[in-house]
């Protein structure tokens, strides 16, 4: 599946004859974060107290091609890492190299029955 990287920043995006995709797809997004529970929301007097700065965010957005040719948009949510203080914390989603071999463990038990064609993470928590 090929991807092609969609607008930039957020205006373009919703200025652009796609804003209607672009917004379902943030919808889709934010949803995921909502229901993975991935953040927590602190009101500015609690971030004060426990003496945190918060971390900005921007929008990523991805135009994604199967291959019947169809086309489907990805908005992503990612955090600026880079304007981390506290580096004593940090966190990058990868892959686990045994969720990989556990798939093409079932592949080989299941036979023909069981056919991988590609593997396509949606959202990473």
């Amino acid at each position: 599946m090929a991807s092609v990287e969609g607008p930039y920043p957020y205006a373009e995006a919703m200025k652009s004859p796609q804003q209607d995709y672009w917004k379902r797809a943030m919808e889709e997004e934010s949803m995921l974060i909502v229901l993975n529970i991935t953040f927590s929301t602190l009101n500015s007097r609690e971030a004060w107290q426990l003496q945190v700065k918060p971390i900005g965010s921007k929008w990523v957005y991805k135009t994604k091609y199967n291959p019947d040719g169809s086309t489907w948009y990805k908005a992503q949510l990612v955090i600026k890492g880079y304007e981390q203080m506290d580096l004593s914390e940090t966190y990058a989603p990868t892959g686990k190299l045994t969720t990989f071999r556990y798939l093409i463990s079932v592949i080989g038990k299941y036979g023909t029955r069981c056919i991988m064609d590609h593997l396509d993470v949606v959202s990473t928590f």
